[in-house]
């Protein structure tokens, strides 16, 4: 009992200490307001207006800059560039032009107009919200003499007076009862000298740029007043917009003022507070007048500051309390945060899963690993695309040309997003009415399952597919081919039709990039039909043997043109005989020729690579029979080489012999050192002496990385008397000394 009654007077003492403070904090600061109420209600008035003023100020730059981007969009579209410079233009593109100004006049709120001026053919093409509602809309032009909006033509006659991209307030005359104020911002032609231009009008309402309404309360005047006093905007009707302020009260305090600041001034023999803003970048001041007599009665309201103080205090508690149990709910914070991770993970997952188990299914023609077969409206049924009896399903294959090219030159994520972007395109071309899933077979492809009403024609989808090719070839400089599959009503062969792609997509390599494909449109005849033309191999066996290279690339593209109308297998095998028998006729040549037909053997090991069409390995194969034809003709014509062979398979034989030298090796192929020299090194632009220090520090840092020796040892091993003459030659050679090499390569340290 005794320490409950402690803790009682413990917390007694604390509530009467905290309302004695707030009682004390409440006098005093009720004394300084009526001590000192001018000066504070002034301060707080400039504060709270000025505040008020800037962030209206901001919002207008901001609105200010998205009417300039979009009016530079419009300076640079393409279509309108035509209407602006063009002294002719057909009435597809002006109609195309007209198109895209009404896009734009939608792009923003509160647009009046958007007026294109063109010197050339004096007109002025004319987009506005109101035409339709006051005067019939012109679809074509207008002249600058029967233009209804006068005070744009004088700006457009006058346009170098204007600066480009500062809004101009300007009225103009609506009908005959009626005048507006708009606020123009025009680009023209900067470049050219004479006065006359081509000019771009973007004509905004008042209630774009100022969010103020208009106000017939004279206690409150916002105005907006350039640097010459002449007002920009006015939401009062003592003020007009264009006249000037200095005829109002005395703007001569403001004028050099470069910060904000307030005055006391009379204003229509009433006594008033100016408040106004720092000038802007176009050279504005947003001015604030408020009635002086107005602002006094505020001090009746002194009482009512005094108990919101009492409420912001208590406000102040509730902050610290949410603070308090902000802190306090930290780790459930976090708890939240791992089970919103582990959902997106879940359902990331969840993706991952049916893409693969719909890989499965239509690769295992609907079976299940149990054993259970789901047709083909169970499978769409998966894929969440409705089917009738009314529609027809078709498959495409979108196929990423040039896959390897784009996969060395970029990323994979490039690739994807490529893909992702056909598939939105295609999908907002067909229109909603065509029912889609797209399915990742692989980085290089995506498979479209699309359902159509049955009236809609292959052609039709064609368009599409065409218009999505030239879309993404415009914007990502990537070739797109498409692969159709039969149109079917029947959704079971949902299956029949993914074999259809897949035969489609093995014969990728006759496709040119940026085709579209049909399977309706193959024809593959049998297997059993074809008969492979082995009088025309030994022909061409032949040809190559004697470097006829025209003779052989004729021959070639015969066999293998006559397997093009057969199953890609076909073509493989065809393929895979012909490289064996060329891969032949090259080593060959190798074993009777020089070194220079190495150069066959490397087009020969890039034919084994994958190619993305039929053209660019037949120019493979027919660069691979010239340099065949070049060998058989160096064989022939440079009896020479075969010394070089000789030396270099000298030095490969005896390199680590230290008494390897010129004269011995000058010796075994038969001929005198200087001439041997000479030859060597004209035809392989070394010395002797330099490919032999080559093959030794080339066997030297094999020793290095695979053996753990010494370097000693290894100096012998490859032909050096000194360990320090090794160590010299090798750093010369390398860089770095054996050891250094060692340690930096991985192998056996």
């Amino acid at each position: 009992m005794e320490t409950g009654s402690k803790e009682s007077k413990v917390y007694l003492r604390v509530s009467i200490t905290i309302i004695v403070c707030v009682v004390i904090a409440i006098l005093i600061t009720s004394s300084i307001l009526y001590v000192n109420f001018q000066s504070i209600l002034m301060k707080h008035e400039y504060e709270t207006n000025l505040d008020k003023m800037e962030s209206e100020e901001a919002q207008r730059l901001q609105l200010s800059n998205i009417a300039l981007n979009t009016l530079y969009q419009i300076y640079n579209d393409i279509s309108i560039t035509k209407l602006l410079t063009f002294p002719k233009i057909n009435p597809i593109e002006a109609s195309a032009a007209f198109l895209q100004l009404r896009y734009y006049l939608v792009t923003i709120p509160n647009v009046d107009s958007i007026y294109v001026y063109n010197m050339k053919n004096n007109r002025i093409y004319d987009v506005s919200n109101e035409s339709e509602l006051i005067r019939p809309w012109n679809a074509d032009y207008y002249t600058k003499s029967n233009f209804y909006d006068s005070s744009a033509v004088a700006m457009i006659e006058n346009c170098t007076d204007y600066i480009p991209f500062i809004a101009v307030p300007r009225y103009y005359q609506v009908n005959n009862n009626t005048t507006k104020c708009v606020y123009t911002y025009m680009m023209y032609d900067i470049f050219k000298n004479s006065n006359q231009r081509n000019v771009i009008m973007l004509n905004l309402e008042s209630e774009y740029l100022f969010q103020t309404e208009k106000s017939v309360d004279t206690s409150a005047i916002s105005l907006v007043v350039d640097k010459t006093g002449k007002v920009i905007y006015s939401n009062s009707e003592d003020f007009k917009v264009l006249d000037n302020v200095k005829d109002e009260f005395d703007y001569e305090n403001i004028i050099n003022k470069e910060k904000s600041g307030y005055f006391l001034t009379k204003i229509n023999g009433m006594k008033s507070v100016v408040i106004y803003t720092h000038m802007d970048k176009y050279g504005w001041r947003d001015i604030s007048i408020i009635n002086y007599n107005e602002l006094l009665s505020q001090v009746n309201k002194l009482q009512s500051i005094t108990i919101l103080m009492t409420i912001l205090i208590a406000c102040i508690g509730l902050v610290v309390a949410f603070i308090c149990s902000f802190r306090l709910s930290a780790p459930i914070r976090v708890m939240s945060s791992n089970i919103k991770t582990l959902q997106r993970e879940k359902r990331q997952t969840e993706t991952i899963t049916k893409r693969i188990k719909l890989k499965e299914l239509l690769e295992s023609g609907g079976l299940e690993n149990g054993g259970k077969l789901i047709n083909g409206a169970d499978m769409l049924a998966i894929l969440g695309i409705p089917f009738t009896e009314n529609h027809k399903l078709v498959l495409l294959s979108i196929n990423v040309d040039n896959y390897q090219y784009l996969l060395e030159t970029s990323n994979s994520q490039i690739i994807s997003t490529y893909k992702f972007a056909a598939v939105n395109i295609l999908n907002e071309l067909l229109g909603e009415s065509v029912y889609s899933y797209c399915l990742d077979m692989s980085l290089d492809k995506s498979l479209l399952f699309i359902v159509t009403g049955c009236n809609e024609s292959i052609e039709t989808i064609d368009a599409h597919i065409k218009h999505m090719q030239r879309l993404v070839n415009e914007y990502f400089q990537v070739s797109m081919s498409i692969a159709f599959s039969n149109f079917e009503e029947d959704p079971n062969k949902i299956y029949h039709q993914y074999e259809q792609i897949e035969e489609i997509s093995s014969r990728s390599i006759f496709w040119e990039n940026g085709s579209i494909i049909h399977f309706s449109d193959m024809k593959i005849n049998e297997v059993e039909n074809y008969d492979y033309p082995e009088n025309k191999e030994k022909q061409l066996m032949e040809c190559l043997t004697h470097g006829k290279a025209k003779e052989a690339e004729e021959i070639y593209l015969t066999i293998v043109t006559e397997t093009y109308h057969y199953p890609i297998v076909i073509y493989n095998m065809v393929i895979s005989r012909l490289i064996f028998m060329i891969s032949n006729v090259v080593n060959l040549i190798m074993k009777n020729s020089s070194i220079q037909s190495l150069t066959s053997s490397i087009i020969l090991t890039n034919l084994l690579q994958e190619f993305d069409t039929i053209e660019e390995r037949n120019e493979k194969i027919r660069e691979l029979f010239v340099q065949i034809q070049k060998d058989q003709e160096n064989k022939r014509n440079d009896k020479l080489s075969q010394i070089i062979v000789d030396i270099n398979l000298q030095i490969e034989k005896e390199f680590a012999n230290p008494l390897l030298s010129i004269e011995i090796i000058a010796e075994e192929v038969g001929m005198s050192v200087a001439y041997i020299c000479r030859i060597y090194k004209q035809y392989t632009g070394s010395t002797i002496n330099e490919t032999l220090l080559n093959k030794r520090m080339e066997q030297a840092r094999k020793l290095l990385t695979e053996s753990s020796l010494s370097v000693s040892i290894i100096s012998e091993k490859v032909g050096f008397t000194s360990s320090s003459y090794f160590y010299r030659a090798f750093k010369k050679v390398n860089g770095v000394t054996p050891n250094e090499y060692r340690r930096k390569t991985p192998g056996i340290s």
